[in-house]
Parts: C-alpha cells; structure tokens; sequence
C-alpha cells in the first residue's frame, strides 16, 4: 500500500474525479475525510468505500464558506486524529458570463470556492502537517488556466492563480516537509459510470477523452511517497490536449483526420 494510515482530505470528493480520488486512496490504505456540498453523493461515497473495507469519513462543507472550510480541516482533526494529505478538487465550475457582462457576485463566488477557499483549508491543514512532520497537497487545476474557456473568466483566473499558489506554497511550505504539487486535467468523463469506455474526441492527441481514475492515479502518485523528490510542479492529465499541434493548424494527423 502506498498511504498505509494516512490521513487525506478529499474536497468535492463525493463526484467525479474527488470521487475517483477518494476510492484510490482508500485502496491505498487512507483514512479518508470526504467534503462535498451535496450530502446525497458524499454520504453515497463514505458508504462505498466502507462497504469495500476501508475508512471514510463525510463532512458537509461548501468551499465558499470560510467556517465551513475550517470545520472540515478540524473535524477531520478530531476523527482522524491529524492530516497528512489534502487534495484541493471541489470547484464552482461552468460557464461565468462574457467579460462585458460578468456580474460581481459571480467572480465572487467563483474565487471564494476556488480559490480562498484552498489557500483557507490549506493554510488550517498545513499547520497540523508541521507538527506531523510533513504532508502532501495537491491542487487540481483545469486547462482552463491554460487556455480559457470563451465566458469563463473567473473559473479560468481561479485555476490560474490555484497553479501560482501551488508554486508559492511549496517555496513555504518545503522547510517544513510539506510537498505541494498540481494535477491539470484536460477533457475529462468525471461523471460517467465506473466501467464506461472514453469517448472519441479530435481535441486530445490520443484521440479520446480521459477517465475520473485516470486522473486519481496522478493525484495518487504526487499525494504517495512515490513522488518524494518533487514540489512546485504541474502535471497535465489531458491526452496531448494543449500540445495539440494538429488541431491548432488545422492539419491531418497520424489517423489521416483533418483536425
């Protein structure tokens, strides 16, 4: 096992890829403290993961919500006994409005969720990691901080500024043994059954997009010691996505599409 007792906060792990993440881990042998906002699926998570052996823990917490987030870190605390690897998923997603007409309240909540909210549940999570000795955070990010979506300012800049907090936070946070790292998913089927097959896409140069677990074994790999020697960094899990030359200029690929 990889994270034999390990202790890992899993936001927005009731769906999709958090969901992913959550059972990965438990496999691994962690202890998991499961935040999502809608109860129906974080409870339905805790439950599959308990019915498989392993131990998890659900704690109802919107990310926008600041005595929420720090709720989370302290009842995991109380439960768990402590915290050793936080995985920053839950995020407001969609499209926020074209730039002209972007209301205020919803950059607002945009950012709150994804983007204060990690830095408050990292900075309360990260105080009990030092006096474990170490941890691991890894914050997922979205391609969308690479290349924005059309109407999606505020969830493209919170992605934007999640990549440049891992950096900041892994300058501060490495004395302590802390590794900070980020997975950036491309065209991901996050909500499809377990057992589904990747759909067909000419947008990835593996010609299909990913799967939620395909994801997990990124987030696994930088959360487990297995990544040790690496901090500050960013993995893409997108297929070849923002390296697609074809698309970009419209050529035939390797499978004679005009892209």
């Amino acid at each position: 096992m990889l994270l034999p007792d390990k202790v890992a906060i899993v936001t927005g792990g009731g769906r999709g890829i958090g969901r992913a993440v959550s059972k990965r881990f438990a496999t691994e042998g962690a202890r998991v403290a499961i935040a999502q906002r809608d109860p129906a699926s974080g409870e339905r998570t805790c439950q599959e993961i308990r019915d498989a052996g392993g131990t998890a823990l659900f704690v109802p917490t919107d990310m926008g919500d600041r005595e929420a987030v720090l709720h989370l870190v302290a009842e995991t605390e109380r439960q768990f006994g402590g915290v050793d690897i936080l995985i920053n998923n839950a995020a407001v997603m969609g499209e926020n409005g074209h730039f002209l007409d972007l209301p205020w309240e919803n950059w607002d909540r945009v950012l709150a969720a994804n983007l204060t909210g990690v830095f408050i549940g990292s900075q309360a999570a990260a105080r009990i990691m030092v006096r474990r000795g170490g941890g691991s955070i890894v914050n997922i990010s979205s391609s969308n901080a690479h290349v924005p979506q059309p109407r999606c300012a505020a969830y493209a800049v919170s992605k934007g500024g999640l990549e440049t907090l891992t950096r900041s936070m892994a300058i501060d946070l490495a004395p302590h043994g802390i590794r900070v790292n980020t997975v950036t998913p491309g065209p991901i089927q996050s909500r499809s059954p377990d057992d589904a097959s990747p759909r067909a896409t000419e947008a990835t140069l593996l010609g299909r997009v990913g799967l939620a677990n395909e994801v997990a074994e990124a987030v696994l790999f930088f959360a487990s010691p297995e990544s040790g020697f690496i901090t500050g960094q960013s993995l893409c899990v997108d297929g070849g996505m923002l390296i697609n030359a074809y698309r970009i200029y419209g050529i035939r690929d390797g499978r004679g599409r005009v892209t």
